[in-house]
């Protein structure tokens, strides 16, 4: 990134899409020594190479309408980035230039039935002069920056039409809609006089946190937003963040008294003896807050407890649960070491005691929810395996644990395994449980140089949209909230989650049903001037 140009902070941030359909095509020519440099329609001299095309995209929209949210006065910038692909590799590097088209507004309101008004030049800058590269043997241009600031606007929804250079009559084009928000005070606010944006009923969304990095309140102030297609107008928004689930509480083991202890990490205990300042604001919007029990690499876990330790534990938990007035418990039974020498074997009835006793003991009231992940619950479908205990049974909800920065994002339906999308996991129904509590989609936060994050050969993106078109559960589980980057800028989890929501806009064969934008519910909450991008940074 050239963070030289302005900053890149605010409601959108730099956003890596997949390459879904087209919004232009170029036809190249030629087999001069020398970059080929030309609008679409215009042919160098040699031989035309009529089978390349390319296309303009943003990496914040897999079509021509991007939304932007800017803040009335507001200091800092937003930044998009666009990039030019090849259908194919050629031999020499490629060049095409954009700038900003203000002449094609009035014809998109036309079309489209909108008044919009157009973003004045000044309010933009793009980076390399607009100029956009692909090399020799490439298919991706390096990516150009575009930047956004609500310098002098006025609150309203302007139109950026953004063009390929091009002597053609319907170039690449893409349509930047900026909103800018009145400024409020009350923004910046705490308490009772903060925006408050509902908890979103549409779907049920898990974080997890991990409590030895980040304040558990990060949470909390993430949105969603859905616009009309064309006028780029809110039609729904939500907060995010239906279940929270703190980590890291572990199982551990006392060798002198043979005894299974609940053992929360002192990063976790912190934050909920500092309830009020980590925990009480998300309670009172509602959110249900869970602490995550894993292995802790003794040798000892959920699936080798006797009887006895099984009460022993349940009844720490239950007294923890109590203590902190939490709302549920998560386990996922990973990291425990199991086949240590002196620890018990794995057996099937184990796992599935220690569930139905954590039922018991937390009530109906609080949340039980499981991770189906590897062999500990590979026989759950089975009652017989599990000493006649139907699992499904005495949990709320169950999702997959198969999530990795390496990976694609993963979707598992042990329901159907006929899907629209592709499942790289097979599993088994738990025995008791409906196939509209199990979440299908655990999603990874990239890096921000993550191949994967851009995802330029959909290898989730088209899963995301087939996945989409049928959900038989609208849980959407995300892995460790990230925080800010401050070398690039980053915003955080902020552009994983717009980019799995902007994937939700469109239909399995590339329609786009709205735009979806994540949005901060206090601009610029993220970073501030003194801390540098670590506003929710562990601050014990």
């Amino acid at each position: 990134m050239k963070g030289n140009i302005m900053k890149h902070t605010g409601f959108i941030r730099l956003f890596r899409g997949a390459a879904l359909g087209c919004a232009a095509t170029l036809l190249l020519a030629g087999c001069t020594e020398e970059p080929i440099s030309y609008g679409a329609g215009q042919e160098p001299d040699g031989e035309a190479l009529e089978t390349v095309s390319g296309t303009l995209r943003s990496r914040r929209s897999l079509r021509d309408r991007i939304p932007v949210r800017l803040v009335e006065g507001y200091e800092d910038d937003v930044a998009d980035q666009v990039y030019y692909r090849l259908n194919t590799t050629t031999s020499q590097p490629v060049t095409v230039t954009v700038s900003p088209d203000l002449s094609l507004v009035d014809t998109y309101n036309d079309a489209n039935q909108t008044n919009l008004q157009p973003l004045p030049i000044e309010n933009v800058i793009l980076g390399n002069g607009g100029a956009l590269t692909v090399s020799a043997g490439a298919v991706f241009s390096e990516p150009l920056e575009v930047v956004f600031s609500a310098k002098n606007l006025s609150p309203g929804t302007y139109l950026l039409p953004l063009s390929l250079q091009s002597d053609e009559t319907n170039p690449g084009v893409l349509y930047y809609g900026i909103t800018v928000r009145e400024f409020d005070d009350n923004l910046f606010q705490q308490g009772d006089n903060s925006l408050e944006i509902p908890l979103d009923t549409e779907w049920t969304t898990v974080f997890y946190i991990n409590t030895s990095e980040a304040q558990a309140q990060y949470a909390d102030y993430v949105a969603w937003e859905k616009q009309d297609i064309n006028d780029f107008q809110n039609v729904y928004r939500a907060s995010l963040g239906n279940i929270i689930v703190l980590r890291i509480a572990q199982v551990d083991y006392d060798d002198a008294m043979h005894r299974v202890l609940f053992a929360p990490t002192s990063d976790l205990f912190y934050t909920l003896e500092h309830s009020d300042k980590y925990i009480a604001q998300m309670k009172d919007k509602g959110r249900k807050i869970c602490v995550c029990i894993e292995g802790a690499g003794k040798g000892i876990g959920f699936c080798n407890m006797t009887d006895a330790q099984i009460a022993d534990f349940v009844s720490q938990v239950k007294v923890f649960v109590e203590t902190y007035d939490l709302d549920g418990i998560n386990l996922w039974d990973r990291g425990a070491g199991y086949g240590k020498e002196g620890m018990p074997a794995m057996n099937t009835t184990s796992y599935p005691k220690l569930i139905k006793a954590m039922r018991e003991a937390l009530g109906k009231d609080r949340l039980l929810t499981v991770v189906d992940y590897e062999e500990p619950t590979e026989y759950f479908y089975d009652t017989s395996a599990t000493g006649g205990i139907a699992v499904g049974d005495y949990i709320d909800y169950a999702w997959h644990g198969y999530v990795s920065e390496d990976e694609p994002v993963v979707f598992c339906n042990p329901y159907n395994s006929n899907t629209l999308y592709v499942q790289r996991v097979q599993r088994k129904p738990f025995a008791g449980l409906e196939e509209e509590r199990y979440g299908n989609v655990n999603v990874p936060f990239y890096a921000a140089n993550s191949n994967l994050f851009m995802d330029f050969d959909g290898a989730w993106i088209y899963n995301l949209s087939g996945w989409g078109e049928n959900p038989t559960c609208n849980l959407i589980v995300f892995n460790d909230l990230k925080l800010p980057e401050a070398v690039v800028a980053e915003q955080g989890c902020i552009d994983m989650l717009d980019n799995f929501f902007m994937n939700l806009s469109y239909d399995y064969d590339g329609n786009q049903m709205f735009n979806s934008i994540v949005v901060t519910r206090i601009p610029g909450i993220y970073r501030n001037s003194s801390k540098n991008y670590d506003t929710f940074a562990k601050d014990w």
